[in-house]
């Protein structure tokens, strides 16, 4: 018995023909005839009533179709498997992101990762300008961007998608004064030291919210987030950032911007336009679409 004479006896059950069944299969009719005579000689049994008016199963073909069908739904699965493993992903997938939500993009990371062991994954972090450089000289693949009124992408050069919406805010020690309060003021802001991080972005919005004087209380631009991070849970400084950067972070609180409250923010991947997403890209971008999702649903 093969999976051929399966389908065979599959084929001709579904049409009760044996010359439509031998068109579907690309059989001759005396080709498709002998196989099932074959097979009904190895079962012992008569699977068909030949007539006339068609092939019709008998009593005991009635019983075994389901069985044959079954059979080989089982072997397309198994083949199905099998195929996929031959065609596993392999390559390489350059990311470069800004610092802010990093918890959604670290898990797509290791989730990707799990499930396509032969991809190797390099994830930096840049700022802004640095990320959209790198893009048109083709040097990654994918850049993650906070895109806002003050802070557009080139349209005719990149393709942007959103897929968080916040607010820029404050961090500052959990447990402080500010962090009790509903809103920080720009008055605020000047009465502490602040530190941030190197980006155009975020270089901007301060200038919008201190004047000249008070941005002496800038202590320090930096890309080192673990500075940024220990400086603010210690009570040392504060920092300005996207209100999911600060919602995962042990000792930090977000706390709204009296001047910004309004102005809302996009955290999305940016591609260049004139080159195609490949389908490794695709599919890592699927992952973290996955995993904002969770995010948004905790």
């Amino acid at each position: 018995m093969t999976f051929d004479q399966l389908k065979h006896f599959s084929t001709v059950a579904k049409t009760q023909s044996f010359t439509v069944a031998a068109h579907e299969l690309f059989l001759s009719i005396s080709a498709l005839s002998q196989s099932i005579s074959s097979l009904e000689t190895e079962l012992g049994l008569t699977l068909f009533k030949r007539s006339r008016s068609g092939a019709h199963l008998t009593a005991e073909g009635a019983l075994l179709i389901e069985k044959a069908e079954e059979i080989m739904k089982m072997a397309e699965e198994f083949q199905t498997i099998a195929q996929a493993q031959t065609e596993k992903l392999q390559g390489h997938l350059r990311i470069s992101t800004i610092p802010g939500p990093s918890n959604a993009l670290l898990a797509a990371v290791f989730s990707f990762k799990k499930e396509h062991p032969n991809v190797s994954i390099e994830l930096q972090e840049l700022g802004p300008k640095e990320i959209t450089e790198k893009l048109i000289n083709e040097e990654i693949d994918v850049g993650m961007l906070v895109v806002g009124p003050s802070s557009e992408v080139n349209e005719d050069k990149f393709h942007f998608e959103p897929l968080l919406e916040g607010y820029m805010v404050a961090g500052v020690q959990a447990h402080s004064t500010l962090a009790k309060k509903p809103f920080i003021s720009k008055k605020d802001l000047s009465r502490y030291p602040i530190i941030l991080y190197q980006d155009a972005y975020l270089s901007q919005t301060i200038k919008q919210l201190l004047d000249h004087n008070s941005e002496r209380n800038l202590v320090v631009k930096t890309n080192h987030t673990n500075a940024i991070t220990q400086w603010v849970s210690s009570g040392n400084a504060i920092t300005i950032g996207l209100d999911y950067s600060f919602q995962h972070i042990d000792g930090i609180t977000g706390v709204k911007i009296q001047e910004l409250k309004e102005e809302k923010v996009h955290y999305g991947w940016v591609h260049l336009k004139k080159k195609h997403i490949n389908r490794l890209t695709d599919i890592f971008l699927e992952t973290l679409n996955q995993e904002i999702n969770k995010l948004l649903a905790q």
